[in-house]
C-alpha cells in the first residue's frame, strides 16, 4: 500500500458559457460567496440551489421557479431538446469545454426503458478542472513500471476526483522525453478537457460508447495506453479483455467505496479474473480540500483475497 498526498489551492470562476446560460441572480450570488473551487452547481425546481466546494455542500438563497428551470434546460441544450434527447434519457447533457449537466425529472417509460425526460426537477452541473502539476504521477509510474503489461483501475465514491486524476495521468503519459500514444475514450465529453496542448500524443474519441471506443483505440489507432472513465458494465468487459489481450493496458475508473465493494461488481470481477488490471488504486480526498488526494495501491493478490 502506498499513499501520496498532492496539494492544490485555487479559485474557480464560472465558465463564460455557463455565465451566459444561468440567471444573473444566481451567478451574482455565487461570485459574492467567494467559496473557492466550485465543483458542482445544483439547481432544484422550486427549491434552494446549492454548491459543492471542497466536498462540502453550500446552500444558496437562489430558488429556480418551474418556468425558469425549463428555460435553463433548453439553454443547456443550445435551444434543441431533440438533439440531446438520447443523452437526457441517460441522465445528462454534455456541453462544450468538458462541462456535464446531470438531470432528473419525470421519466417517460416504455417497455421498462426510459424514452424521455420532462419536468426536469434537478440539474447538477459539474465544472471540469485542469489537473494540477503532479496529479496522476503515481498512476503513470505504475503503468510504466509494469512495462505496459496490465492496466490500472482507480476507484472511489462519486465526486472525489477520479476524472481529474485520469486527465492528469493521460497528460503525463503523453508528454515528456518518452511520450506514449494515449487514446482517451471520452464518452460524455468531459474527460478530455484540458488535453489540448499541441505536443501531447493524445487521440481523443469523443461521444463513442466505451465498448466501441476501446475496441477502435486498440485495433485501429495503435494506442499504447487507453484511458476512459466510469467502467463497470458487463457489456464493456469483452472490449477491455480484447484490448488487454492485444497488449494495450487500460487506465480507468469505477465507483466503489472499498476494494471489497469494487470486486463485488460482476463486470469488475470478470475483468479481475482475466488479469486486465495489475493494480487497483483507491482514491480519497482530504476533508474540505478540493484537490488533495491520497492514493492507496493494491495488487492483484489483495484483490484475490476479496473473493
Amino acid at each position: 500500500m502506498k499513499t501520496v498526498i498532492i496539494n492544490r489551492r485555487d479559485a474557480c470562476a464560472i465558465p463564460p458559457l455557463l455565465a451566459q446560460i444561468l440567471p444573473y441572480r444566481l451567478t451574482d450570488e455565487i461570485h459574492r460567496l467567494e467559496c473557492g473551487i466550485i465543483e458542482e452547481i445544483r439547481l432544484r425546481r422550486c427549491r434552494c440551489a446549492s454548491l459543492t466546494c471542497g466536498g462540502n455542500n453550500v446552500i444558496l438563497d437562489f430558488v429556480s421557479e418551474a418556468q425558469e428551470m425549463d428555460a435553463i434546460v433548453k439553454s443547456l441544450c443550445c435551444g434543441s431538446l431533440y438533439a440531446h434527447a438520447e443523452s437526457m434519457t441517460e441522465g445528462y447533457i454534455s456541453l462544450p469545454g468538458g462541462i456535464r449537466a446531470g438531470i432528473c425529472g419525470r421519466a417517460a417509460v416504455e417497455n421498462g426503458r426510459v424514452i424521455g425526460v420532462g419536468e426536469v426537477s434537478s440539474i447538477v452541473i459539474r465544472l471540469p478542472h485542469r489537473a494540477p502539476p503532479g496529479v496522476g504521477c503515481e498512476i503513470a509510474s505504475l503503468v510504466r513500471e509494469r512495462g505496459l503489461g496490465c492496466g490500472v483501475l482507480i476507484y472511489s465514491k462519486p465526486g472525489v476526483g477520479k476524472t481529474t486524476v485520469l486527465r492528469g495521468t493521460a497528460a503525463i503519459l503523453a508528454s515528456g522525453d518518452s511520450p506514449l500514444r494515449v487514446a482517451v475514450v471520452d464518452t460524455r465529453g468531459e474527460l478530455s478537457f484540458s488535453l489540448e496542448p499541441a505536443r501531447l500524443t493524445v487521440d481523443i474519441l469523443t461521444a463513442y460508447p466505451r465498448r466501441e471506443g476501446i475496441s477502435i483505440a486498440a485495433r485501429t489507432l495503435g494506442a499504447q495506453v487507453i484511458v476512459c472513465d466510469e467502467i463497470g458494465d458487463s457489456a464493456e468487459a469483452d472490449a477491455i479483455i480484447s484490448a488487454h489481450n492485444c497488449g494495450v493496458p487500460l487506465i480507468a475508473s469505477a465507483h466503489a467505496a472499498s476494494l471489497e465493494e469494487l470486486m463485488a461488481k460482476p463486470g469488475i470481477a470478470r475483468l479481475h479474473k482475466s488479469r486486465a488490471f495489475g493494480a487497483y488504486v483507491g482514491l480519497r480526498r482530504r476533508e474540505g480540500r478540493a484537490f488533495e488526494y491520497e492514493y492507496s495501491v493494491s495488487d492483484t493478490e489483495a484483490a484475490d483475497a476479496c473473493f
